[in-house]
């Protein structure tokens, strides 16, 4: 079976006196690992809703549809490399920014990321072809990013071979720097109008 793969990845600027963080965390940890399609569809409302109340401060972000032979592999990669970066057990987290792996101690930026694999040619592959069939100079805006996290909960998760999400770095306490992200392997990462 071939697959079609969607990815979303937004950096945003956190205010830790803001709820925002506790907010993504507390929808991520109340979604479970076995979901009925209903409840996947609630969670990933739950998700997109939370998300998009933060539209204003999303600062970078990226994104990608890709069909058919790569699908599944690109999926593979954005998943095994957050997971291989993401600090989620009680030992890898410490109380102050990882010096060896970090470049700053400042704590600006959560990193939220999302993907889907979706049957090629389902319902939920053309839902996500009409969403992103975006003119490119609005590839990178606020507006199109909110579009683009509303797109998820409109799937039809009976067509969904896998979904994950992401929030980085795994501890509340923790952040992002800007020169964590510029200069720590997400140069990819666009600035949203």
């Amino acid at each position: 079976m071939e697959y079609s793969f969607f990815g979303i990845q937004i950096a945003v600027k956190a205010f830790f006196k803001d709820p925002l963080r506790q907010k993504i965390a507390q929808v991520i940890a109340a979604g479970e690992a076995e979901q009925t399609l209903f409840e996947k569809r609630a969670f990933w409302k739950r998700l997109a809703a939370v998300l998009n109340e933060a539209l204003p401060v999303f600062e970078l972000g990226y994104w990608d549809l890709i069909r058919g032979g790569q699908a599944q592999e690109e999926f593979e990669t954005w998943c095994s490399e957050i997971e291989g970066t993401l600090a989620s057990e009680k030992e890898e987290m410490g109380q102050a920014a990882d010096e060896v792996n970090r470049l700053s101690a400042n704590k600006d930026y959560i990193l939220i990321t999302a993907a889907v694999l979706v049957e090629r040619e389902s319902n939920s592959d053309l839902t996500l072809g009409e969403r992103c069939d975006i003119p490119e100079a609005e590839y990178f805006t606020r507006q199109t990013f909110g579009k683009l996290v509303a797109s998820f909960p409109l799937l039809n998760f009976a067509n969904v071979q896998a979904d994950a999400v992401y929030l980085m770095p795994g501890s509340e306490e923790d952040g992002l720097s800007q020169e964590d992200l510029f200069g720590g392997g997400y140069e990819y990462l666009k600035p949203l109008t």
